[in-house]
C-alpha cells in the first residue's frame, strides 16, 4: 500500500478507478486540510499510483512517498 508524508507526517493514499481506464488517486492528509487529488489515465494501478505521487511531489504537495 501506498504511503505519502508531509514533513514527518503520514498521509493515507487511496485509488480509485474511475471511469473508463482513468485513476483518481487521493492523498488524505490530517484535517483540516483538504484532500489532494489527481487523476490520470492508464491501465495499470501502480504506474498510476506512482505517477500521480510523482506529479504531487514535485509540485510540492507531499515531501515524499513509499509504494
Amino acid at each position: 500500500m501506498a504511503r505519502a508524508f508531509i514533513g514527518s507526517m503520514e498521509c493515507r493514499v487511496h485509488v480509485d478507478k474511475d471511469l473508463g481506464d482513468n485513476w483518481a488517486v487521493t492523498v488524505y492528509p490530517q484535517p483540516p486540510t483538504a484532500p489532494l487529488v489527481v487523476k490520470l489515465q492508464g491501465n495499470d494501478k501502480e504506474k498510476a499510483t506512482k505517477g500521480a505521487l510523482e506529479i504531487l511531489q514535485k509540485s510540492g504537495k507531499i515531501d515524499r512517498f513509499e509504494l
